[in-house]
């Protein structure tokens, strides 16, 4: 979640409906099957640093509304096996494509949230912050 707190209000700016980023990040190395040693998000980040071919073959459309757009698992948990089978796209395809939709997603409404408040400060908290 982006939660904003202004006007002596917390206001809830952006969300997905269905998991955490850092979760979803989790999802796709065990639906990869990608180690979990030293940990899965490390090891999705290190195949994502390939130079990707396939950028784009997973679409996500980032919105702040609610429905099926703001889950943000749903549309890799559909169509991965299917893209692997097919050799469309490969593991690291995957993997960047995930990783930079899901971080491009949070940057977007965190500057939405931003402007919105007027704000000057910034505080990141939770796993994928760290």
């Amino acid at each position: 979640q982006v939660i904003a707190y202004s006007r002596r209000r917390y206001r809830i700016l952006g969300e997905t409906l269905d998991v955490a980023v850092g979760n979803c990040i989790d999802r796709l190395a065990r639906l990869l099957q990608i180690p979990n040693a030293p940990s899965p998000g490390y090891n999705v980040e290190q195949l994502a640093k390939s130079p990707p071919g396939g950028f784009g073959k997973l679409r996500w459309h980032p919105k702040t509304s609610g429905g099926p757009q703001n889950r943000l698992f749903v549309v890799p948990q559909a169509v991965t096996p299917k893209l692997l089978e097919s050799g469309e796209a490969t593991q690291e395809d995957l993997c960047f494509s995930l990783q930079e939709t899901a971080f491009a997603m949070l940057a977007e409404v965190t500057e939405r949230a931003l402007a919105l408040t007027r704000a000057r400060h910034l505080l990141l908290v939770g796993g994928v912050a760290c």
